[in-house]
């Protein structure tokens, strides 16, 4: 894990434990703002499972997704017989074991880390079952950008991941 992973972890345990304190405090209070306080810590611990549950090219996926939602971005999906034509990310969560859902326009997504395999190009990622029965594509508006490649170059060796496109290998291996 990296020292800024830690970092951010770390604070993500101080907000968690002290926002876990306050909803204790509020549960005194018969009001609907509980349940967004609620939902505020569901949202926590999904954060805290990029950094924890789910694999390199998975974080880096939804770190993407993120900075799709956060700048403006916008995301198509194509899943089986379902499209959506390129929209804003409404959410992305993690939930336990790694089960990775997101939003885009009106169509909702999820996979389980574990059971696929992740195609990397410049500006769309290709998730396929591990049994070939089913695929994911995600096509960004904004593509990876050197940064944000560079930062994770465990995916190299990452036996999850079964291309990358010769670019954004360049960018990872000048790194290392």
């Amino acid at each position: 894990m990296r020292e800024e992973d830690s970092i951010l972890l770390e604070c993500l345990e101080d907000v968690y434990h002290t926002f876990e304190k306050a909803l204790k405090k509020a549960n005194q209070v018969r009001s609907i703002h509980v349940q967004k306080f609620e939902q505020l810590l569901v949202e926590i611990r999904s954060e805290r499972r990029i950094f924890e549950d789910i694999s390199i090219p998975a974080r880096l996926i939804v770190e993407q997704l993120l900075e799709s939602q956060f700048r403006v971005g916008q995301v198509a999906i194509e899943a089986e017989r379902l499209k959506q034509t390129f929209a804003s990310v409404a959410y992305v969560k993690v939930e336990e074991f790694g089960k990775i859902y997101i939003k885009i326009g009106e169509l909702e997504v999820s996979w389980r880390d574990g059971n696929y395999s992740y195609y990397l190009y410049p500006d769309k990622v290709e998730l396929r079952a591990t049994d070939e029965k089913s695929s994911i594509k995600l096509f960004f508006s904004i593509a990876f950008n050197r940064q944000s490649v560079e930062r994770f170059p465990e995916i190299l060796i990452s036996p999850n991941v079964v291309y990358i496109h010769p670019q954004l290998e360049k960018w990872i291996r000048k790194v290392q």
